[in-house]
């Protein structure tokens, strides 16, 4: 058995997943790495090992709105040995309308995959990490607490994680669980936004569109390196806590963390 420590990621094959796994697997972390796409987890994999960075990779492809999926995915972390941490990335921000417009099984399998998941995969894993006093991560955004208009599922299934957290912070105080708020990052999701820029408030729209036209979205790589760093090393005092990006005390660890 490796003396490694292991993490679990979710939402691994492409965007800021992918960058977590990648940026975890030089610091020298085992993976347990499960998105839906096979081919996307494959890719990651293999920019792994393209990287040359000596870490066992396990990925587990499966749709994490399924409870059955869930269930055989936690089954097989916890199966492989002790398990140090876990990064609850998979989201979807699908679908984008007014309520009214909206439909209803869709809005239910976006709050499933942002809110549902998480749920029974924290609930499987709580034991596992509570043996190895380890971390439990959800990715945050500022849609939890600021309401947009044409993003109710996505805003009301992210709030509701976050009060999961610190639920989960102050029934498990040997497990270090907070929220990571990664900024508006350049990945898959903000293209979908821009794509459905017809459901949603001109303004809106136009305000996202422009954070990509001038070039103030995040690459993924920048809080995929501060999110894989807290997956390992995030302090005890942090649980119950939202954990930004760019908070200068993390960003001077990150910084030596990846130039030593």
């Amino acid at each position: 058995m490796s003396e490694r420590p292991t993490i679990l990621i979710s939402g691994a094959s492409r965007g800021l997943g992918a960058e977590t796994a990648l940026a975890a697997a030089q610091l020298g972390a085992d993976l347990f790495l499960t998105a839906r796409s096979q081919e996307g987890l494959e890719n990651t994999a293999k920019k792994i090992r393209e990287a040359e960075f000596q870490v066992n990779v396990t990925l587990v492809a499966g749709d994490l709105s399924s409870g059955e999926f869930c269930s055989e995915l936690t089954s097989r972390v916890t199966q492989a040995g002790p398990l140090h941490a876990a990064v609850l990335n998979a989201a979807q921000i699908e679908p984008i309308g007014m309520i009214e417009d909206l439909d209803e099984e869709e809005w239910l399998r976006c709050v499933q995959l942002n809110l549902g998941s998480p749920f029974l995969v924290a609930k499987r894993l709580l034991p596992a990490l509570s043996q190895t006093q380890g971390r439990l991560i959800t990715v945050g955004t500022g849609a939890a607490t600021q309401p947009i208009p044409s993003w109710s599922a996505y805003c009301a299934s992210k709030a509701a994680l976050l009060m999961l957290m610190r639920v989960i912070s102050v029934e498990k105080p040997d497990i270090t669980s907070f929220s990571f708020a990664p900024g508006v990052v350049n990945t898959a999701m903000q293209q979908n936004i821009r794509d459905r820029k017809e459901m949603m408030p001109a303004q809106l729209a136009e305000y996202f569109s422009s954070l990509h036209s001038t070039g103030q979205l995040e690459p993924p790589e920048v809080p995929g390196r501060a999110l894989a760093w807290c997956a390992l090393n995030a302090p005890r005092e942090w649980t119950g806590q939202e954990v930004v990006y760019s908070d200068p005390g993390l960003v001077t660890q990150v910084r030596a963390a990846f130039e030593a």
